[in-house]
């Protein structure tokens, strides 16, 4: 008798196909919001970094005479819509491949000179779902949620 059901429950196989739902479910779940974070990540940089660009062509426009980048920064506030604490405009002279000199300086005779205007642009961007808390899973340790910084930057050669 127990030889018979036992034969007869390994070759049933009406509930093949919920078992393997019940699977492959938590990972397509995992995929699939994986993908949603990972496209709100992406569209986030794209329109930092437009901005940032926005940014830059307004710096070959009309190039800096000084060390004051306030029509820069401003420009940036309103392409990006970010807080001037999330922007950073740095005006760089290089010389010799050597940066950390004064924008408005010049190098010795025989240097090459080379002058940039860099933009950054930061936006915190919140996912729906905390991945940290899955490595926690296996370490055992909780991370509090926090949300993900998204940089766009874009550096341009003035000189």
């Amino acid at each position: 008798m127990l030889y018979h059901f036992l034969r007869k429950l390994y070759r049933d196989t009406s509930g093949v196909g919920f078992v393997e739902l019940a699977l492959a479910a938590p990972l397509l779940a995992l995929l699939f919001l994986g993908m949603v974070d990972l496209s709100v990540i992406v569209a986030t940089r794209i329109d930092l970094e437009q901005a940032a660009q926005q940014t830059t062509d307004l710096a070959l426009a009309k190039r800096p005479t000084s060390t004051d980048t306030s029509y820069l920064v401003a420009e940036a506030r309103n392409a990006s819509n970010r807080p001037t604490s999330d922007i950073r405009v740095q005006l760089i002279l290089e010389c010799d491949g050597t940066q950390g000199y004064s924008f408005n300086s010049n190098c010795s005779p025989g240097q090459v000179q080379k002058r940039f205007v860099s933009v950054a642009i930061d936006q915190p961007v919140s996912t729906g779902f905390n991945w940290r808390n899955m490595g926690a899973m296996f370490s055992g340790t909780t991370v509090p949620y926090s949300p993900t910084t998204v940089t766009g930057d874009s550096i341009v050669r003035l000189q």
